[in-house]
């Protein structure tokens, strides 16, 4: 006998919520973007402190 109907619904919601999730990650990341770059935000190229020289 196999595991309660109520386990087997939840690793099939857990396994779809996960494939929406990767799915969604590697649409963002795209085939010119490695996934690194897409997981950092924008703005930390630089600080602004930087510039005005007091970092």
């Amino acid at each position: 006998m196999g595991p309660h109907p109520a386990v087997a619904a939840i690793r099939l919601a857990v396994r779809r919520v996960l494939h929406d999730v990767i799915t969604e990650f590697h649409r963002h990341a795209g085939p010119d973007r490695p996934a690194e770059a897409a997981r950092r935000p924008a703005h930390t190229a630089g600080s602004p402190y930087a510039e005005a020289g007091t970092a």
